[in-house]
């Protein structure tokens, strides 16, 4: 991504100034098309974060203070109780979304598009690749956000997870069943709270409507 400093001191030519730029490339394109992904930085601290909520788990399962297992009646009870918990975590993590990735970008883009809007001449080639390049660092920082909200929802669900003696897997296999580990079975859950109530909502529609039809 091209530093902010070498938009700033690109030269605009006389042509420009007077409102008809000199036909340039667009180096934007490419920077926004590269900036649909999530930095290495934030896929490491989603994980991390999420491997913070799995130690968590591990410790309560080994020290023995997990709750004894919730075990609902039949499979539309263990989704129902997942998008229960998904939207209680949505919303106990919803105040500080405002800490996460993203805010200083999205501000310095409304800046950005405000100062070329008002400008008498009308927008430069300049200006329009100031905007390009304001607009990928938008959609980086958002799908920096994603990653880390879904790392920091999926770690907390997992210890809640954990605390709560709600497991999915052995919600679903039966009270009896120990194909895996309870900590583990926690991240399990923790992941599938963490992904939001959507994935959870289009999956308890599917599981009612059946297969689909050949």
């Amino acid at each position: 991504m091209p530093a902010e400093g070498g938009l700033a001191a690109s030269p605009v030519n006389a042509d420009a100034a007077a409102g008809t730029a000199t036909p340039r490339s667009e180096p934007g394109s490419s920077v926004i098309a590269a900036s649909q992904q999530a930095g290495p930085g934030a896929v490491v601290a989603g994980f991390g974060l999420i491997a913070v909520g799995a130690a968590g788990g591990w410790l309560l399962w080994r020290s023995g203070a997990s709750a004894a297992k919730i075990q609902p009646e039949d499979t539309t009870g263990v989704f129902l109780t997942l998008l229960v918990f998904a939207a209680a975590v949505e919303r106990i993590l919803e105040p500080f979304s405002r800490w996460l990735p993203g805010r200083a970008a999205e501000t310095a883009l409304s800046r950005t598009v405000t100062d070329v809007t008002s400008r008498v001449g009308g927008p430069t080639e300049a200006d329009r690749e100031a905007v390009a390049v304001a607009t990928a660092k938008v959609a980086r920082a958002k799908a920096n956000r994603t990653i880390v909200a879904w790392g920091l929802a999926s770690g907390l669900a997992t210890v809640a997870s954990s605390a709560g003696g709600f497991y999915v897997l052995h919600a679903v296999a039966g009270a009896d069943w120990n194909g895996v580990a309870v900590w583990v079975d926690a991240v399990v859950t923790g992941v599938m709270v963490g992904s939001g109530t959507k994935p959870l909502h289009d999956l308890i529609t599917r599981a009612q409507n059946g297969p689909p039809s050949p």
